[in-house]
């Protein structure tokens, strides 16, 4: 559903490409940082930065539960771009929900296990195209704020063109509180726009099978 100027409208949205941004801060020295996080948990070091990593789109949705396997899953919040041909149309906020177990063989095959948690809620890109950076993203894990942080922390998402058209493209992430990731069973995301005083949150829960 696209949110502008107090309306709501229905959107269909054809997706033919998921696209999983990973390491695109902005500040070089937190995403070595966010990197050492990384390694200190096994998980090697990226060939590239920023990489990208193509997913299929059915692992695209707006459920308020996945399903996961073990205890070291956890979500990333990240703002999510809807580009059509070369423009960026849309943008709203998701979680790429990992197991980071998995990670350690392979980010690219960690990044395919689980869905790719999106808010169903939209803004037009253009409504927030000139005050940008001004915008913040939020994740809550159990109830405790696990990351936040301002979009400028991140690539922009102009940026995000050279890497596709025609797609969905998640941003990367934004830096862990106090250094630290957080597992946990309930996930809320948010994206927040001081300027126009809105936000979208969504919340869904990680349910481990046993």
């Amino acid at each position: 559903m696209l949110h502008r100027d107090g309306e709501v409208e229905q959107l269909d949205l054809q997706i033919r490409k998921v696209i999983l941004g990973g390491w695109t801060g902005r500040n070089r020295e937190e995403v070595l940082s966010h990197i050492e996080e990384l390694r200190k948990l096994g998980i090697p070091e990226p060939d590239r930065v920023p990489s990208f990593f193509p997913v299929p789109s059915n692992l695209l949705c707006s459920s308020s539960s996945i399903q996961v396997v073990g205890g070291r899953t956890n979500g990333e919040v990240e703002y999510v771009l809807f580009i059509e041909g070369k423009k960026p149309a849309y943008v709203t906020v998701g979680s790429d929900h990992t197991d980071r177990e998995v990670e350690r063989i392979s980010v690219h095959l960690s990044k395919l296990l689980y869905p790719k948690v999106v808010a169903p809620v939209l803004w037009s890109y253009e409504d927030v195209r000139d005050h940008w950076d001004e915008l913040k993203l939020s994740m809550e894990v159990d109830g405790s704020i696990a990351q936040e942080s301002k979009v400028s922390s991140i690539i922009h998402p102009e940026k995000l063109l050279e890497v596709c058209d025609d797609c969905v493209i998640f941003s990367g992430s934004i830096k862990w509180k106090d250094g630290t990731l957080r597992f946990g069973e309930r996930y809320r995301i948010s994206i927040e726009d001081p300027v126009l005083g809105r936000s979208i949150s969504f919340s869904y829960e990680a349910i481990r099978i046993h």
